[in-house]
């Protein structure tokens, strides 16, 4: 019995590591390519660099930024604000990305939703306390598309909105402080559900339950199976300017999962040894 339960876990970690091999040679659930970027009338000029979109959204900003160096983890309240950490867009900018893996829609995905965009957006208190009482966000509206050409407005969705990126669940200082050792999730959304108001840091990182932010897309709702364009723009006529961090395809596991069956097998392999 010993020797089946053996095969069997053995056999699943097989096929998990290798979806991590996969995913090292070259599938991830980041925006690979930009396709197209125009920064619009008052972009911010201090974040011109488009590619900046790509990747895995920020955890730790503030290192180099063109307003000095004030280094510390991302939070509700200290958003992305780094060198090559955003990119802005403008009033009639746009920005338009590309994936080599699909978004798809799957309906295991966590409260329907296939893809996140992450803004710098945060949380904001008049008295300056660490509590969400306003959401300080530029707003702007996402667009996807199965092949490029055919576009489907996400309405209701801001490109720079909610919800504000958290990058550590394990963090003390709302205004950023030391990183974190415990990484949150930027391929699962929180639940459009929870109600974010009046919360301080500790509830906001509870009511995430383990998310990293993002505002949620369900291609689903819009009719597509699957997407490889997101067009991400401030329209003609609104004013001010959004920044962009990232997009994330909530499909593609979060590596943590893979990485913990690996081991578990070879703790297996070596005791059996």
């Amino acid at each position: 019995m010993r020797e089946r339960a053996f095969c069997v876990v053995m056999a699943a970690v097989g096929w998990t590591c290798g979806w991590a091999s996969e995913s090292v040679l070259g599938a991830d659930p980041w925006a690979d390519h930009v396709v197209s970027y125009t920064p619009g009338a008052s972009a911010d000029a201090n974040y011109p660099d488009a590619s900046s979109a790509l990747g895995s959204p920020t955890r730790f900003t503030g290192v180099t930024s063109p307003y000095g160096s004030f280094p510390g983890a991302v939070t509700p309240f200290n958003p992305a604000f780094g060198d090559g950490e955003i990119v802005s867009i403008g009033t009639g900018g746009s920005l338009t990305v590309s994936f080599d893996e699909p978004v798809r829609n799957d309906p295991a995905n966590p409260f329907g939703i296939d893809l996140l965009v992450f803004g710098n957006s945060f949380f904001s208190d008049p008295s300056f306390a660490p509590i969400a009482a306003n959401l300080v966000a530029g707003g702007g509206q996402i667009e996807v598309s199965s092949n490029g050409v055919a576009w489907h407005l996400a309405s209701g969705v801001g490109a720079d909105g909610l919800f504000p990126t958290i990058g550590y669940q394990d963090l003390s200082d709302p205004f950023g402080g030391p990183a974190g050792s415990v990484l949150t999730d930027f391929t699962r959304p929180v639940d459009p559900a929870f109600d974010w108001h009046g919360k301080d840091l500790s509830q906001l990182i509870a009511g995430y339950g383990g998310s990293g932010g993002g505002a949620g897309v369900d291609i689903g709702a819009l009719g597509l199976s699957e997407i490889s364009y997101v067009r991400l723009s401030l329209a003609p006529g609104q004013t001010g300017h959004i920044e962009i961090d990232a997009l994330s395809d909530v499909a593609v596991p979060a590596p943590g999962g893979f990485m913990i069956a690996c081991a578990a097998g070879l703790r297996m392999l070596r005791r059996r040894r």
